[in-house]
C-alpha cells in the first residue's frame, strides 16, 4: 500500500461500521458456546448501543430482546430458540413505527414474555405514546408462551412532554400467570400493575425524595409467583456534608399496592451505596436487596423479615441490618458491577440466593457469595 504524502489522503477504504446483535448460548451438559448473529445495522445518527436481555423458560426456549436503529429510528425486536432448535432467520418487531429504546424482557417458567422499553426523548416520531400523543412514555408488549404472537402495544405510564421531563429506565417482571408490574423514571420511581390480562392499574409514584438536585439510579424490580413485588434504586443525597447515595425500597402486593419506601441505609453514617439489585424467591419465602458500599468497598445484602404479601403503613424496619458478603469494587474505581438472584428448591419449603460482584481490590476479580435460607 502506498502511503499517502503530507497534504494527501490516504486511498484505502474501511468499511462502514455495523452494530451487530449477538448471543451466545451453552446448552446443558455442552462445553462450548455457540454465538449467533441475530440482527445488525448502520451505526450512525443517534443510533444507541443497547444491552440485549435474554430470557430462558423453564422447557429451554431462549428469548432475546433488542433495539435496532434502522436509520431513522430505533426498532424493537424479539427471537425466539426452541430448545434444541435454532435461531429464526427473521426477527419479529414488537414495535415498527416508534422510537423504542433500551428495552428490558420478563420470561416466566412457561414461556410467557413481556417487553417494556421507553420513546426515545429525540424521536422524531409523533404520536407513539397511545393514545396519539407526542411526548416520552413507557410501552409494554406481551406473548403468550414461547410460540404465541406479540400483542399490541399499551402505554403502561403517562405521557410526558419534553417541557416537563421525559420517562426513562423502565422494568418489567411477569407472575407466574404471566401479569407484570412495571417501574419506571417519572416522578420519582413509578410502577403499573397488570390486575388481569390487559388491565392495569393507575401509574402511582412508590419512591420519591424531596431533596434538592437527588439523582435516582440503578434500579431494579423483581416479583414472586404471585405478583409481589420489590423495587429498590440508589438515590444520591448532593447536600453539602452529605454527598452520598442511599438504598431506598418498597414491597408491593399482587394488587397493585405498595408500602411506603424505606431507607435501608444510615444517611448520617459513611455509607455510599451504588448497583442496587433484587430478588425474589419464585415461593415468595425469600426477599432480598444488595448494593455496593462504594464508601468502604464492599458488597452487602439485606433481607426481607416481614411479609411479602402484606404491606402497612405501621413505622419499623421490615429488613434485616445490613451483612457485608465481601469485598468489591474500590473507591474511584471504574464502574461498580452487582447481580442478584433467588430461587426456590423442587419442593417449595425453602430458598437460595447467589450474588454476584466486581472486585479491584487486588486487578479486576468477579466473586460470589451463596445463601439458603
Amino acid at each position: 500500500m502506498d502511503l499517502p504524502g503530507p497534504g494527501q489522503r490516504s486511498r484505502e477504504l474501511y468499511p462502514n461500521p455495523v452494530q451487530k446483535i449477538q448471543v451466545a448460548v451453552l446448552p446443558a451438559g455442552a462445553t462450548s458456546w455457540t454465538t449467533a448473529t441475530l440482527d445488525q445495522g448502520p451505526i450512525g445518527g443517534v443510533a444507541i448501543t443497547q444491552f440485549v436481555p435474554v430470557g430462558v423458560d423453564a422447557q429451554g426456549n431462549i428469548t432475546a430482546a433488542w433495539s435496532m436503529w434502522d436509520g431513522a429510528k430505533h426498532v424493537v425486536k424479539t427471537a425466539t430458540k426452541p430448545k434444541g432448535g435454532a435461531w429464526p432467520a427473521v426477527a419479529v418487531k414488537v414495535s415498527s413505527a416508534e422510537d423504542g429504546i433500551f428495552p428490558v424482557l420478563s420470561v416466566n417458567a412457561r414461556g410467557d414474555a413481556g417487553v417494556v422499553f421507553a420513546i426515545s426523548p429525540y424521536t422524531s416520531t409523533v404520536g407513539s405514546c397511545a393514545p396519539a400523543q407526542a411526548g416520552t412514555c413507557a410501552l409494554y408488549a406481551f406473548r403468550s408462551g414461547p410460540n404465541g404472537a406479540w400483542t399490541a402495544l399499551s402505554n403502561v405510564s403517562e405521557t410526558m412532554s419534553s417541557s416537563v421531563g421525559y420517562i426513562s429506565g423502565p422494568q418489567v417482571a411477569l407472575d407466574a400467570n404471566g401479569l407484570a408490574t412495571v417501574i419506571y423514571m417519572g416522578y420519582g420511581i413509578e410502577s403499573a400493575r397488570e390486575v388481569s390480562p390487559g388491565s392495569w392499574t393507575v401509574p402511582a409514584s412508590i419512591i420519591q425524595t424531596n431533596i434538592a438536585g437527588a439523582s435516582y439510579m440503578s434500579s431494579d424490580l423483581a416479583v414472586d409467583a404471585s405478583g409481589n413485588a420489590v423495587a429498590a434504586l440508589s438515590i444520591f443525597d448532593p447536600t453539602p456534608g452529605v454527598d452520598r447515595a442511599s438504598v431506598w425500597v418498597a414491597r408491593g402486593t399482587s394488587g397493585g399496592a405498595w408500602s411506603p419506601a424505606e431507607r435501608l441505609t444510615d444517611p448520617t453514617v459513611p455509607v455510599d451505596a451504588y448497583a442496587t439489585r433484587v430478588a425474589v424467591a419464585p415461593n415468595g419465602s425469600l426477599a432480598l436487596v444488595g448494593w455496593i458500599d462504594h464508601y468502604h468497598g464492599v458488597a452487602q445484602v439485606s433481607k426481607l423479615t416481614g411479609n411479602l404479601d402484606q404491606v402497612t403503613n405501621l413505622p419499623g424496619s421490615f429488613w434485616s441490618k445490613a451483612a457485608t458478603i465481601g469485598r468489591s469494587t474500590a473507591f474511584s474505581s471504574f464502574q461498580e458491577v452487582m447481580a442478584l438472584d433467588a430461587s426456590s428448591d423442587v419442593v417449595g419449603s425453602t430458598a437460595q440466593a447467589r450474588a454476584l460482584w466486581k472486585s479491584s481490590k487486588s486487578g479486576t476479580q468477579i466473586n460470589a457469595s451463596g445463601y439458603s435460607q
